[in-house]
Protein backbone atom coordinates (compact mmCIF):
# COMPACT_ATOMS: atom_id res chain seq x y z
CA UNK A 1 0.00 0.00 0.00
CA UNK A 2 1.64 3.34 -1.31
CA UNK A 3 0.21 5.58 1.14
CA UNK A 4 2.57 3.45 3.83
CA UNK A 5 5.24 5.38 2.04
CA UNK A 6 4.04 8.72 2.12
CA UNK A 7 1.98 9.20 5.07
CA UNK A 8 5.09 8.89 8.35
CA UNK A 9 7.09 11.55 6.19
CA UNK A 10 4.13 13.76 5.73
CA UNK A 11 3.20 13.52 9.36
CA UNK A 12 7.07 14.01 10.71
CA UNK A 13 7.37 17.01 8.49
CA UNK A 14 4.10 18.31 10.21
CA UNK A 15 1.88 17.93 8.11
CA UNK A 16 -2.17 16.74 8.40
CA UNK A 17 -2.59 13.59 5.97
CA UNK A 18 -5.68 12.59 4.08
CA UNK A 19 -6.40 9.43 2.14
CA UNK A 20 -8.72 8.62 -0.08
CA UNK A 21 -8.53 4.75 -0.95
CA UNK A 22 -10.73 3.26 -3.56
CA UNK A 23 -14.27 3.29 -3.00
CA UNK A 24 -14.22 -0.20 -3.54
CA UNK A 25 -11.54 -1.71 -0.84
CA UNK A 26 -11.74 0.91 1.78
CA UNK A 27 -10.82 -1.26 4.63
CA UNK A 28 -7.18 -1.05 4.61
CA UNK A 29 -7.53 2.91 5.29
CA UNK A 30 -9.73 2.81 7.93
CA UNK A 31 -7.51 -0.11 9.88
CA UNK A 32 -4.77 2.16 9.70
CA UNK A 33 -6.73 5.25 10.76
CA UNK A 34 -7.58 3.32 13.64
CA UNK A 35 -4.54 1.92 14.90
CA UNK A 36 -2.56 5.17 14.42
CA UNK A 37 -5.97 6.43 16.95
CA UNK A 38 -5.58 3.95 19.42
CA UNK A 39 -1.39 4.82 19.38
CA UNK A 40 -2.38 8.28 20.17
CA UNK A 41 -2.40 10.08 16.52
CA UNK A 42 -4.45 13.36 17.69
CA UNK A 43 -7.62 13.83 16.10
CA UNK A 44 -7.23 15.20 12.48
CA UNK A 45 -3.77 14.52 11.95
CA UNK A 46 -4.28 11.41 9.98
CA UNK A 47 -7.90 11.33 7.98
CA UNK A 48 -9.77 8.90 5.70
CA UNK A 49 -12.47 10.25 3.27
CA UNK A 50 -14.25 7.48 1.64
CA UNK A 51 -16.16 8.33 -1.92
CA UNK A 52 -15.79 8.40 -5.61
CA UNK A 53 -15.14 11.45 -7.90
CA UNK A 54 -17.01 14.03 -5.76
CA UNK A 55 -14.76 12.84 -2.57
CA UNK A 56 -11.60 13.86 -5.27
CA UNK A 57 -13.06 16.90 -6.32
CA UNK A 58 -13.67 17.92 -2.90
CA UNK A 59 -10.09 17.04 -2.00
CA UNK A 60 -8.57 18.59 -5.47
CA UNK A 61 -10.59 22.23 -5.23
CA UNK A 62 -9.92 22.72 -1.21
CA UNK A 63 -7.82 25.30 -0.97
CA UNK A 64 -6.70 23.86 2.36
CA UNK A 65 -4.73 20.80 -0.02
CA UNK A 66 -1.40 22.00 -0.13
CA UNK A 67 -0.22 18.93 -2.13
CA UNK A 68 -1.61 15.77 -4.13
CA UNK A 69 -0.53 12.52 -4.24
CA UNK A 70 -1.56 9.44 -6.80
CA UNK A 71 -1.58 6.08 -7.39
CA UNK A 72 -4.03 4.24 -9.92
CA UNK A 73 -4.65 5.02 -13.54
CA UNK A 74 -3.23 7.19 -16.15
CA UNK A 75 -6.57 8.69 -17.48
CA UNK A 76 -7.51 9.73 -13.98
CA UNK A 77 -4.00 11.10 -13.37
CA UNK A 78 -4.89 13.00 -15.96
CA UNK A 79 -7.78 14.79 -14.61
CA UNK A 80 -5.93 15.15 -11.16
CA UNK A 81 -3.38 16.80 -13.15
CA UNK A 82 -5.80 19.19 -15.55
CA UNK A 83 -8.04 20.05 -12.74
CA UNK A 84 -7.50 24.08 -12.48
CA UNK A 85 -7.15 24.61 -8.77
CA UNK A 86 -6.65 28.50 -9.58
CA UNK A 87 -3.51 30.16 -7.98
CA UNK A 88 -2.41 27.57 -6.29
CA UNK A 89 -2.44 25.05 -8.85
CA UNK A 90 1.12 24.76 -10.06
CA UNK A 91 2.80 23.53 -7.05
CA UNK A 92 0.28 21.60 -6.09
CA UNK A 93 0.35 19.16 -9.10
CA UNK A 94 3.41 17.53 -10.46
CA UNK A 95 3.99 14.71 -13.37
CA UNK A 96 6.82 13.18 -11.59
CA UNK A 97 6.59 10.64 -8.02
CA UNK A 98 7.74 13.87 -5.99
CA UNK A 99 6.10 15.60 -3.75
CA UNK A 100 8.33 19.21 -2.69
CA UNK A 101 7.03 21.83 -0.63
CA UNK A 102 8.33 25.74 -1.00
CA UNK A 103 8.28 26.31 2.62
CA UNK A 104 11.21 23.28 2.60
CA UNK A 105 14.85 24.24 2.12
CA UNK A 106 16.06 22.32 -0.61
CA UNK A 107 19.25 20.96 -1.61
CA UNK A 108 20.85 22.63 -4.75
CA UNK A 109 21.09 19.34 -6.24
CA UNK A 110 17.53 18.53 -5.88
CA UNK A 111 16.36 21.88 -7.34
CA UNK A 112 18.43 21.24 -10.26
CA UNK A 113 16.74 17.93 -10.77
CA UNK A 114 13.23 18.91 -10.57
CA UNK A 115 13.50 21.49 -13.57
Amino acid sequence: MVPMWMFPVALACGNTFVLKPSERVPSAAINMAEWLKEAGLPDGVFNVVNGDKEAVDALLLDPDVQAVSFVGSTPIARYIYETPRGPASAPRRSAAPRTIWSSCPTPTWTRRSTR
